[in-house]
């Protein structure tokens, strides 16, 4: 009969916790409790090593989708004793050769269940997340066997964040067992404000981070985004248009000036609604 061990650590990992509202799930986990690890032949032998899933044949891509920051990380643990993981994200320069962007850990694994550790890596669109696998400690299930599965990228070199190095494909068939809950970005950027006199408008620029939803509100202020009567976006620059209504468009028309203050609300996909507000005076004559 196998023998269950106890491991205290100074600070427990969550278990089994949900995604925050307003946030996308990457990678995967091994399936099952205890999922087989190096003792059974898993993880392609006792080698330590960085490893990354740069496709998967079905469910949540490994690849963070834009901007934004990672919040957590989770991994489905074996059943072995004095197990240690470190989260990775990893940054795809062409060709075999990635660079580490940031990492978690190394931290001591509760054994046959799932841990839960908390981080903030500021991530990038294609950032890639992973694993750093330790030295040959049984038990540790960095990866599952799934079939028709491309298989995972591998490195023995413990990239530091800011280093590189060429990753080799790995046996088929494998998937790394990590998951990350992926905070989309709601910071989108304002440029430049052109003043249209003849109308009485003002067009703000703005960069959106992520695909989502623009919507204005604001005392007497309508907004309009370019070439759309929709509040969807997608990523990169936009235009959004100011007009005054009600009252501010009559004191407009009677004065020549407004100056409006419109709330500007951007909603990521998946994300949390950010707030940013302008001050805008139109001329009009």
């Amino acid at each position: 009969m196998k023998k269950r061990f106890v491991v205290l650590v100074a600070a427990l990992p969550a278990l089994f916790a949900s995604p925050a509202a307003g946030s996308v799930t990457l990678g995967q986990l091994a399936p099952g409790v205890s999922p087989l690890g190096y003792t059974e032949g898993q993880c392609g032998g006792p080698v330590p090593g960085d490893y990354l899933q740069q496709t998967v044949s079905s469910g949540n891509s490994f690849v963070v989708p834009g901007p934004g920051v990672i919040t957590s990380w989770s991994h489905n643990a074996g059943d072995g004793t004095g197990m240690t993981l470190t989260f990775k994200v990893l940054r795809h320069f062409g060709g075999a050769l990635y660079s580490a962007v940031g990492h978690s850990g190394p931290f001591p694994l509760l054994p046959s269940v799932v841990n839960t550790f908390p981080t903030s890596i500021a991530v990038s669109g294609g950032d890639i997340i992973g694993l750093r696998i330790p030295t040959a400690t049984p038990g540790v299930a960095c990866d599952a066997d799934v079939p028709d599965e491309p298989g995972e990228l591998t490195t023995a070199t413990n990239l530091a964040d800011g280093q590189s190095d060429g990753f080799a494909p790995g046996a088929p068939f494998y998937r790394v067992n990590v998951t990350a809950v992926f905070e989309p970005s709601n910071s989108i950027g304002l440029g430049s404000i052109t003043r249209n006199r003849k109308r009485g408008t003002a067009t703000v620029a703005i960069d959106v981070p992520n695909p989502g939803e623009l919507t204005v509100s604001g005392k007497g202020v309508k907004g309009v985004i370019a070439a759309s009567t929709a509040q969807a976006v997608s990523p990169g620059s936009t235009t959004l248009k100011i007009k005054a209504k009600g009252k501010q468009l009559r004191k407009l028309s009677l004065t020549g000036r407004v100056k409006l203050k419109p709330t500007i609300t951007y909603t990521p996909t998946d994300g949390a609604a950010g707030t940013q507000q302008l001050k805008v005076k139109l001329l009009k004559g």
